[in-house]
């Protein structure tokens, strides 16, 4: 009798762990899925929200799984992610709109016209129209389905050493760009000579300037000098992204299961949207107090030159019926749509002078697993009303102590020192244990991220 409990006991539990809940009308939802999605990038910055709305959408029965550095440091990632999907050697894959006319793909070039969907209030407009439905179906052309499009951070003008405002400025220089038709005809266009580059390589003995997003700008480990500027009222075009799937691993889906994977894109369009206009503002501090890099304006004649200036790149582009068609729906959205007010430098805001929610007193112990034989001691950090002070001991070396200010922005703690030191990091609090995370690129001195912090004091 005890055996038989145990066994109807272990087949409830069995049930409750395969499926994900009921529907309307009590008929059980279908078993849960995992789905592995290739991503280029190191992180979930530009797939958060979608993963979030297919689990959302899915009443959780779908989950995605990133495959993070997907081919990371191969020139061309986003071809061989493409064929990685058509064989099935993973689920989905994330790419770039940007990649398709290099792969012959030209109906999404709409996406890429120079300086037409340079907001992201129209981009949210064009992505939550019906143009991504009548884009998708030619990405079947290679061997894979498209399933949604995701919004992506406007690329703008960065000057390393020039200004780049009107097509003048463009006349001999040598810009950096990320491989596609469209960014090599619109720079070929203004007088420039696009070309290809790894991050490392963005110097003022190289090139000129770059097509940038200020995230990226942000977050990266790009060179800047005393003369770098961002042209804060131009945006070149958004860095949209699609996300594809494996025709066989799709077909094993449920229609409803497929559904959900198309209308996620849009589920996730609003958030998506909302984040990348926080992110801007967020790193254009950043890169004004960090950096110390210009927001300059182009004038009006020097915006209507640029526009001038790329009229045959829409010759080329509009030969395509279907660009010619979704690009005139975009202009007439463009003509409705009320212009965002274009970044700036933020007025220098003093200390906090209020307590915040990570005031106190912190310690963190980093042994020589942690972190190197140099950085292995005892940290403490005093944070209290905008003012910090920190220092360092060990066995083996004299420490150190530093001091200077703290600002505390959405999930981002700022820090200057008397020293002349600047450090930004993405911070977590859960009761007393404050994880602090680095920001790739960014300043980090003192380094506080080996170890969790304890608030041994208020």
């Amino acid at each position: 009798m005890r055996l038989a409990w145990l066994a109807l006991l272990a087949l409830a539990f069995a049930a409750v762990g395969c499926s994900g809940g009921t529907k309307a009308g009590g008929q059980n939802q279908p078993h849960a899925v995992v789905l592995t999605i290739a991503n280029h990038e190191g992180d979930d910055h530009d797939l958060a929200e979608y993963v979030a709305a297919v689990s959302r959408l899915s009443h959780r029965s779908i989950r995605l799984v990133l495959r993070n550095h997907w081919h990371s440091g191969e020139a061309d990632y986003d071809r061989r992610t493409l064929a990685d999907v058509r064989a099935g050697t993973v689920d989905l894959g994330k790419i770039a709109v940007r990649s398709y006319d290099e792969l012959g793909v030209e109906q999404l070039q709409a996406l890429e016209a120079p300086f037409l969907v340079d907001s992201l209030g129209l981009e949210q407009k064009v992505l939550s129209s019906t143009l991504p439905d009548r884009m998708l179906p030619a990405i079947s052309d290679l061997g894979v389905r498209g399933l949604a499009i995701l919004p992506g951070e406007l690329m703008r003008p960065f000057g390393l050493e020039r200004r780049l405002l009107g097509p003048s400025d463009y006349r001999g220089a040598i810009i950096g760009i990320t491989p596609s038709v469209v960014p090599r005809a619109t720079f070929e266009r203004l007088g420039a000579s696009p070309r290809p580059y790894p991050p490392d390589e963005l110097t003022p003995w190289r090139f000129t300037g770059a097509e940038l997003d200020l995230y990226t700008l942000g977050e990266g480990s790009f060179a800047v000098f005393g003369h770098s500027s961002v042209t804060a009222n131009v945006a070149f075009w958004p860095q949209a992204f699609t996300v594809v799937g494996s025709p066989q691993v799709l077909a094993k889906l449920t229609p409803q299961q497929r559904d959900v994977l198309r209308r996620a894109g849009r589920d996730a369009l609003v958030p998506t949207i909302a984040r990348m206009r926080a992110d801007d503002r967020a790193e254009a501090g950043v890169l004004c107090r960090r950096d110390h890099i210009a927001f300059v304006n182009a004038t009006p004649s020097q915006v209507a030159a640029l526009g001038a200036a790329v009229r045959r790149v829409y010759t080329r582009l509009e030969q395509n019926p279907t660009s010619h068609s979704l690009i005139g729906e975009i202009r007439r959205m463009k003509r409705h749509l009320l212009v965002d007010p274009a970044l700036r430098c933020p007025t220098a805001q003093p200390p906090t002078s209020t307590a915040t929610v990570l005031d106190g007193t912190w310690e963190m112990t980093a042994s020589r697993t942690e972190a190197s034989e140099i950085d292995a001691g005892h940290y403490r950090m005093v944070l209290r009303r905008g003012r910090v002070s920190s220092t360092f001991s060990s066995h083996d070396s004299s420490g150190w102590h530093v001091a200077g200010v703290f600002n505390v922005r959405g999930d981002k703690i700022q820090f200057r020192y008397t020293d002349g030191g600047a450090a930004i990091y993405r911070w977590n609090l859960y009761r007393d244990t404050l994880t602090l995370r680095k920001i790739p690129g960014v300043a980090e001195a003192p380094n506080p991220t080996f170890a969790p912090w304890a608030r041994v004091g208020r």
